[in-house]
């Protein structure tokens, strides 16, 4: 039985039955009450369910749906199955309001599981691209430049406005690196040293950019992903998510407001039931009594009388 703190004036005013009355029917349902009634031969009580149950807006009124905790004692009645059903109602300020029911590790692990591009849309509404690869380990950003998505054209010409000690220190890197020798021409110019990048097998061309110090590579992937956002997935779920332990649980949840009700109610529906039901509870009186007289008239009848004076 759910009891509720139901509007005791609605049934003396509409199907004439009396506090006395009510008493009498002591632990009986809504639902049994009105049965009773039609069979004592109260005609008002045998329109219940037209008038009532198959109504939103006279179960608002009955069931006072418009009070929390009434809404809270139905829902905490329902199945798990029925609280994910009821989540789609509720609005994205509420489903984010939810997931502050999580632990920052749990929260962290849902994100992880989302796909690259929707970690992007809350990553980079935290963090500029500048303050992310400062953030990561470089070892992520060099994962980067293996992708076979750059653009070597595009690459190229961000790098031949690198300055020339930047570029022939690269070369250093690479020759000692790849060849196991110390370059002794440390002069190149830039446009030398851009047509032999430009001539490199791509897996030693990749090799040649993460020969750059952090800062030039740093600066080369913000301009690429200046031109191409869609650049950003190059990055792996661990490097994309590293910054986010940075944050408080509060401003982790405040830039997942980006993501589609979808992703925000699969996260919401790993929640115990019973903190479900609590975040179910904010969902709009009217919306959820119209839910109520369409699809859970078996719930509707499990409602009973919380006091009667």
């Amino acid at each position: 039985m759910i009891r509720l703190d139901i509007d005791l004036s609605y049934l003396t005013k509409n199907f004439e039955i009396g506090t006395q009355r009510l008493n009498q029917y002591g632990s009986k349902s809504i639902d049994e009450i009105m049965e009773a009634e039609a069979e004592q031969g109260n005609p008002r009580a045998e329109k219940f369910e037209q008038e009532v149950l198959n109504d939103p807006k006279q179960l608002l009124k009955l069931f006072k749906l418009a009070n929390p905790r009434n809404r809270y004692a139905i829902l905490s009645n329902m199945s798990s199955q029925d609280l994910e059903y009821i989540m789609q109602y509720l609005e994205p300020g509420d489903l984010l309001l939810g997931l502050m029911f999580f632990t920052k590790e749990k929260l962290l692990s849902l994100i992880y599981d989302l796909p690259k591009n929707k970690i992007c849309s809350i990553v980079f509404q935290a963090f500029s691209m500048e303050q992310f690869l400062k953030l990561i380990p470089e070892k992520e950003i060099d994962k980067f430049f293996e992708s076979d998505k750059l653009d070597k054209e595009k690459v190229l010409d961000i790098v031949k406005s690198l300055p020339e000690e930047k570029l022939n220190k690269m070369i250093e890197k690479y020759m000692f690196q790849e060849e196991g020798k110390i370059q002794e021409d440390n002069n190149w110019s830039a446009e030398h040293v851009v047509n032999w990048m430009n001539q490199l097998e791509p897996d030693k061309f990749k090799k040649a950019l993460q020969c750059f110090e952090r800062e030039e590579k740093s600066e080369l992937i913000t301009e690429l992903t200046k031109q191409d956002q869609n650049l950003r997935n190059e990055f792996s779920k661990n490097a994309l998510t590293f910054p986010l332990r940075q944050l408080d649980k509060q401003d982790i949840v405040k830039n997942m407001n980006k993501l589609e009700p979808d992703d925000l109610i699969k996260m919401v529906n790993e929640l115990p039931d019973e903190l479900m039901s609590v975040v179910a509870t904010q969902i709009d009186p009217e919306v959820f009594a119209e839910i109520l007289s369409k699809n859970f008239k078996d719930i509707l009848s499990e409602i009973g009388i919380g006091n009667v004076a």
